[in-house]
């Protein structure tokens, strides 16, 4: 294994005593706390911004939180990314992926607007992705008072996000909505909710993610009554056609690292443009670990997709 992928588990384990109530185990805002505690050491150092405004969106159920990330290298009129966190739908914010939005507005020259969707139980689906295609509704009419050009718009999550960036994108596409995307950054995605040959292989070791824990995950979100064959929670089972070009990223060591090698082989088969990156023993989540050589040759990866697509 990877030298620092090794290191890196070895620290991860050391930090949680033996006999501590696994996430799985405990009521979402316990758990919500326990990841923001978590993240909040992965948020340290990184590029500073220009502006980072914190903001609201209307939303189908009240305001939405969001924030807007301007880079130092950022125009009058710049690409905008709307940037939807991961989190399994019930846990992580904008605060929680910080540095990861301020690395990829840095390395993109985009501004990037990170938007606080709703949060299962509490909100089980579809009340988080209607909040995401608020959002895009939001950024593509308002997008020149934010400095962004509104031709030159991505759209990016990891996780649970990866997942509610494809929702939005076919959501919108199938309601009409002039809100076009001119590409897709996808992070190890959550993309089918079937069980795969990696998460039969990796969904009981708990390398970051598990099994239990994205049954877990699955259990807030869909349980309200979601239908787990639906295309926007499923959007492996989705007609694809229509999709932007698309960059995924995924680790060899990730439960999910099939949900994105048959989600990049349906994109290409649906006609769409798409690159898969995988990373020799790459954890879930790697891409917020700033320790790995990795996590900023994914970022270079990622950034280079966005500015060759706007």
């Amino acid at each position: 294994m990877n030298p620092q992928v090794q290191n890196l588990i070895a620290m991860m384990k050391a930090a949680v005593p033996p006999d501590a109530p696994r996430m799985w185990q405990m009521p979402a805002a316990e758990a919500r706390a326990r990841g923001d505690a978590f993240f909040a050491m992965l948020n340290h150092g990184g590029p500073e911004m220009a502006e980072r405004r914190d903001l609201t969106i209307p939303g189908p159920r009240g305001p939405v939180p969001a924030r807007l990330y301007v880079p130092r290298t950022a125009g009058a009129s710049s690409p905008g990314l709307l940037y939807l966190h991961g989190g399994g739908f019930v846990i992580g914010s904008p605060d929680t992926h910080d540095r990861l939005t301020r690395e990829l507005a840095e390395r993109t020259g985009a501004r990037v607007l990170s938007v606080h969707y709703g949060l299962a139980p509490e909100q089980p689906y579809p009340a988080g992705l209607d909040d995401c295609v608020a959002a895009a509704r939001w950024l593509a009419a308002h997008a020149r008072e934010a400095g962004i050009d509104p031709e030159r718009l991505l759209i990016g999550g990891d996780s649970a996000g990866a997942n509610l960036s494809a929702a939005t994108i076919l959501k919108l596409r199938d309601t009409g909505a002039p809100v076009r995307f001119r590409g897709a950054l996808l992070i190890y995605g959550r993309f089918t909710h079937e069980e795969t040959a990696s998460m039969k292989a990796w969904g009981d070791r708990d390398l970051v993610l598990s099994k239990q824990v994205m049954d877990w995950f699955k259990g807030h979100y869909v349980g309200g009554g979601g239908d787990a064959r639906d295309p926007y929670l499923n959007p492996l089972a989705a007609d694809l056609r229509g999709f932007p070009p698309s960059v995924l990223v995924v680790g060899t060591l990730d439960p999910l690292l099939d949900d994105s090698r048959l989600f990049a082989a349906a994109l290409e088969k649906a006609g769409v443009p798409v690159r898969l990156h995988v990373y020799e023993d790459g954890l879930h989540a790697f891409v917020q670990f700033s320790v790995l050589d990795m996590c900023g040759e994914a970022l270079d990866t990622l950034a280079a997709f966005a500015r060759a697509t706007v």
